[in-house]
């Protein structure tokens, strides 16, 4: 696996990562966490597919029909497992002491 090879697999794994967090939506933290999902899930994909040999739907050095497969597998188990976002916490706003007049 060359450096363009790594490179453009690297943009498909964010690019999948950012369609599923536009599509399940979230905060910051979420969208952090389907790209780091959808980057490992895509590299381990292609290599559990270089190691099968499974040659079907490659695009150069990589096999994108394993690396996709893991990688929408993996942003799935990534959103279960993350359970249901909890609404963001509010904080009081202080009180200022009443003015004394007198």
């Amino acid at each position: 696996m060359n450096a363009p090879s790594i490179f453009l697999g690297s943009l498909i794994a964010i690019t999948c990562g950012l369609l599923f967090h536009l599509i399940r939506g979230g905060r910051m933290s979420r969208l952090g966490l389907y790209v780091a999902t959808a980057w490992v899930a895509f590299f381990v994909g292609h290599m559990v597919g270089s190691w099968l040999e499974w040659n079907f739907l490659q695009l150069g050095s990589l096999n994108l029909f394993p690396a996709m497969l893991a990688t929408i597998l993996g942003l799935i188990s990534a959103s279960v497992l993350s359970g249901p976002e909890r609404p963001p916490i509010r904080r009081r706003r202080r009180q200022k002491p009443p003015k004394k007049y007198g």
